[in-house]
């Protein structure tokens, strides 16, 4: 029974040295130096030996303790260095796709002001062809008008010289041929009377409407009417028929440039007319000159 109980006892002081030690090697394992002191007393009650034991363990859980610190410590060190890492990579993609966009509108930039530059010189261009164009079309019609002009004004030379040449070689030829009877080209309502200056045997009596003559009178001048034309000479009008002339009519609106001797002047209605033996001219005025209307008959 004492045996027994003996046993129990040093069973259960094993237990409890054995919970101490535990205990110590924890609060060691914790880190603390409340821990050391308490440890340290509980080595002086346990003799001399328990100082290295303690201490061993204090060892294996401080290695224990860093080795199991150390780690967490080393990933979050990583994956901050990753982190940094990746952002300054993309931080660099930032900046190469800025630098890349800022190229590409300069270049943009670039390309607008060309095609700009371009329009412009075109613009310009054109602009100066159409002015170059403007002025030679204006010299061109200016020199046309100098042309027409000049043409016009000696054909207007060459026509009064004409008139004042068939003027003075009738007054001439009537003034060789003259005789008391001379009343020009008179009407007498179904012909007329011959000039005497015409000098035609025959033909001193009158030229009846409708008869012909073989050759035309000294002198004359071809006046139109519309697109059709007529011979006038001295107050007579004649028409080319074949190979002969025909006598007609005076036409009514026929302009010729002088009248036949013996006219005389009316007014009516505030209007001057010159009765030439029958036939009424009205008097105009028409490219610097005088000129004659026949207006009835």
């Amino acid at each position: 029974m004492k045996r027994s109980l003996c046993q129990n006892l040093c069973v259960l002081a094993a237990l409890l040295l054995g919970t101490s030690l535990l205990v110590t090697d924890y609060v060691d394992a914790r880190g603390g130096g409340g821990g050391g002191s308490r440890g340290g007393g509980g080595g002086s009650r346990g003799g001399g030996g328990a100082s290295p034991r303690v201490s061993r363990s204090s060892d294996l859980q401080n290695r224990g303790n860093f080795s199991n610190r150390s780690q967490p410590s080393r990933d979050f060190s990583g994956r901050q260095g990753e982190r940094q890492t990746s952002q300054q990579n993309r931080q660099g993609e930032r900046t190469e796709r800025q630098g890349e966009r800022q190229t590409s509108q300069q270049n943009r930039q670039g390309e607008r002001t060309e095609r700009t530059d371009t329009r412009q010189g075109e613009r310009t261009e054109r602009q100066g062809e159409r002015q170059t164009s403007q002025q030679n079309r204006q010299g061109e019609r200016t020199e046309r008008t100098d042309t027409r002009q000049g043409e016009r004004s000696e054909r207007q030379g060459e026509r009064q010289q004409q008139v004042s040449d068939r003027q003075q070689n009738r007054q001439n030829f009537i003034d060789d041929n003259r005789n008391g009877y001379w009343r020009g080209g008179g009407w007498y309502g179904g012909g007329y009377y011959v000039p005497p200056g015409w000098g035609w045997v025959g033909l001193t009596t009158g030229l009846v409407i409708g008869s012909a003559i073989a050759t035309l009178p000294p002198y004359y001048n071809t006046v139109y009417v519309g697109s059709t034309s007529y011979i006038y000479s001295d107050g007579i009008y004649l028409q080319p028929s074949g190979s002969s002339y025909t006598v007609v009519a005076p036409p009514i609106g026929a302009i010729v440039t002088y009248l036949p001797d013996g006219c005389t002047t009316i007014t009516a209605d505030n209007t001057l007319y010159y009765n030439c033996s029958g036939i009424y001219y009205r008097p105009l005025f028409e490219n610097g000159s005088t000129v004659y209307q026949v207006v009835r008959f």
